[in-house]
């Protein structure tokens, strides 16, 4: 079986293709990490079925993690992993990045992902920082700009101050806040859609005004209803950047 393979910073996303009679039967799943690569690997040994051929990887986590989480993995799977990391240019789109390695692999296959399914287009990813990428159409990553997502905000808020903490559950909203923790909440998110709005118009100026614009992320369901425009969202952006560029798509 193939075993494809999202971490983040926070959570991962995992996504197998068993083989079957009828062909190859895709299952996927994901969580929270918390680093604990050994009990992550131990995880995955149980929802694979079969023994896995292929695993494919695309983490965030840095260097050392990633050595880490290797050897739990092929203890684990009996498999060794190949990381892939953002080069210089791959399936038709060169990086903006002087030190291509430096670009957080997620945005780099959602960059190329995008491109080729629409051209020119920005892409917003909603995980533990908020990110925005542009790619033009001749395939040119133009860069993008890297933020607080909106757990990292709250928690600033929390750091930085004695009172200010949120204490109560709240609903989504866009409107003042009439508590401590409606105030935070909404202020967070407020913040976070006019950033992004505002990224938004400008890049379509530069792009065209009519170029597409995804949404990925564990955060994108809760901004994608309050952004001024429609975009879809695409949980999936990554992993199927990941099986594009190693030639699995």
């Amino acid at each position: 079986m193939k075993l494809f393979l999202d971490i983040g910073n926070t959570a991962m996303k995992w996504r197998a293709y068993l083989d079957s009679d009828a062909g190859a039967v895709r299952r996927e799943g994901g969580r929270a990490h918390q680093r604990d690569w050994e009990r992550l690997a131990r995880e995955l040994a149980i929802q694979c079925q079969q023994p896995v051929t292929v695993l494919e990887v695309a983490s965030v986590a840095g260097r050392e993690s990633d050595a880490v989480l290797a050897r739990a993995l092929s203890a684990e799977l009996g498999c060794t992993p190949r990381f892939y990391y953002s080069p210089a240019r791959d399936c038709g789109v060169s990086n903006a990045y002087a030190e291509p390695a430096r670009l957080g692999v997620d945005r780099w296959l959602a960059v190329v992902e995008a491109w080729h399914r629409d051209g020119a287009s920005i892409i917003i990813d909603c995980g533990s920082a908020l990110t925005v990428d542009a790619v033009t159409a001749r395939g040119e990553h133009l860069g993008g700009y890297i933020v607080p997502g909106l757990g990292m905000l709250r928690d600033s808020l929390s750091r930085g101050t004695a009172q200010v903490r949120v204490t109560d559950s709240v609903g989504v909203s866009l409107a003042p806040g009439r508590s401590t923790s409606e105030g935070v909440e909404n202020g967070v998110l407020r913040m976070s859609v006019a950033f992004i709005a505002d990224v938004v118009v400008e890049l379509r100026q530069v792009l065209h005004d009519t170029c597409s614009v995804y949404l990925t992320g564990g955060d994108a369901r809760v901004l994608q209803p309050l952004l001024p425009f429609p975009v879809p969202c695409d949980p999936d952006l990554v992993l199927d950047g990941l099986e594009r560029v190693t030639g699995n798509l």
